[in-house]
């Protein structure tokens, strides 16, 4: 039922207003913040969910349509649980959700509890003067964005050109709070009504945006999901910096302003990130992939920052999962103290790297066949998928926690290597799948 963040599926097979009511009233052990991204398929499965909460005697409180991490920030404000209604950057004929609790991602074994009781259908019938309210509060995008400024320093007699694609539900809350700012913000792709491109932000999707900076002459662009969780940066030049290169410079900013020394990523992290922290002082602490290890491990061992290579930043001094508002303008107070980004990123070296994923029907079963076909004398680690490090780069193949696919990442100093080791990788996957 649980993938690598909450529940996600196709709307009206894998997940519909059925499921939503009866895992609601399973988690609606006290109050639930509620929220959804912009999606047609919110507004029904947000009456669900509002059922589920208030038939098991709890008050839901609807956030409307709010970012991901709005919903963490209204829960720990609040000290209570909350939920969103989103399938993040997957496409708009799916849905989901995602479950938070202290201010994170809801862990394994809570999922684990939560599943069982939904198999046996365990729910809870408050009495019938016992029942929960509906309650409306859409106090909270003003507080998050007041907590975000609070934790960056941005000079206010500068006043730089920003293109915000929001494509989502960022769109209430990281143009406004870039203009409060001090920005010339131009907003686009801001419907609250449908996605005005793919909701996934990478190069393709993002060449609107692109080309809307050099049009502008803007400084940079800043682009969300649909549930404004990952935040991804082009430059003044119209051209998407590269993830890791992303992370690394998020990385070192965080250091520099911290004598707390530990860094939070997962077994997808590159030579670069570990590199970067090492040359900063770090201690890297990696995790299997999927913000909620990211943000369990930031927690428990109190690091200062813990982030994904696909633009999902996790801070100590903020909620503990991905909050792509809080990064965006993070990312600001660095253009603002560092200069233009495209200058910026020159100072990061990349190796060869190649990403790729395979549509595998039974992705877990294909995962063990290709683990018994993997030959290498690296060191290898199974905790997530397989990952294999050798002396000069490594690789790592897993099984999607959110879509049927099996992904193949993989990095090499040489990219004659790089070559050789895909074609081999590509064949075992493709005769497994």
């Amino acid at each position: 039922m649980f993938g690598t963040s909450g529940i996600r599926g196709l709307y009206g097979s894998e997940i519909d207003e059925k499921l939503a009511i009866i895992v609601s009233n399973i988690f609606a052990d006290c109050d639930v913040a509620v929220g959804r991204d912009i999606r047609k398929t919110g507004l029904p499965l947000a009456h669900a969910v509002f059922s589920g909460i208030t038939s098991a005697g709890s008050d839901a409180i609807d956030l409307g349509i709010v970012p991901t991490p709005t919903v963490a920030f209204a829960a720990k404000t609040r000290g209570i649980k909350g939920m969103m209604i989103t399938a993040s950057h997957n496409p708009p004929e799916y849905n989901g959700l995602k479950f938070i609790s202290n201010g994170m991602e809801i862990g394994k074994s809570d999922e684990r509890a939560v599943e069982a009781k939904y198999k046996k259908k365990e729910v809870r019938l408050a009495s019938w003067d016992g029942t929960g309210r509906l309650i409306t509060d859409n106090s909270f995008i003003a507080k998050h964005k007041e907590s975000v400024k609070s934790l960056v320093s941005i000079p206010k007699n500068k006043k730089p050109k920003i293109v915000i694609d929001s494509n989502g539900s960022g769109a209430v809350i990281t143009p406004s709070l870039f203009r409060e700012l001090g920005c010339d913000v131009i907003s686009i792709n801001d419907s609250l009504e449908a996605f005005s491109r793919p909701s996934e932000p990478n190069a393709k999707n993002l060449e609107g945006l692109s080309k809307k900076i050099v049009e502008t002459k803007a400084d940079f662009g800043i682009a969300h999901d649909g549930d404004a969780d990952r935040c991804v940066i082009i430059d003044e030049k119209g051209e998407m910096i590269p993830f890791d290169v992303q992370l690394s410079m998020m990385i070192e900013h965080e250091l520099a302003k911290s004598k707390n020394r530990k860094i939070v990523s997962t077994t997808e992290s590159s030579l670069l990130i570990r590199e970067t922290v090492e040359s900063n002082g770090g201690e890297l602490i990696v995790t299997p992939v999927g913000s909620v290890y990211v943000g369990e491990t930031l927690e428990r061992d109190v690091a200062v920052f813990g982030g994904e290579p696909c633009g999902e930043y996790i801070y100590q001094q903020g909620v503990h999962l991905p909050d792509a508002i809080l990064a965006a303008a993070k990312f600001l107070e660095i253009y603002l103290e560092k200069g233009k980004f495209s200058e910026l990123k020159k100072r990061y070296k990349t190796y060869p790297i190649h990403r790729d994923k395979f549509p595998a029907k039974n992705k877990r079963e294909s995962m063990e066949k290709i683990k018994s076909q993997i030959k290498t004398e690296g060191k290898v680690n199974d905790e997530d998928g397989i990952r294999v490090d050798e002396q000069d780069g490594w690789f790592l193949i897993r099984a999607s926690g959110t879509e049927p696919i099996v992904r193949l990442t993989m990095e090499y100093k040489d990219k004659e290597k790089l070559e050789r080791k895909k074609k081999e990788l590509i064949e075992i996957i493709r005769k497994s799948i």
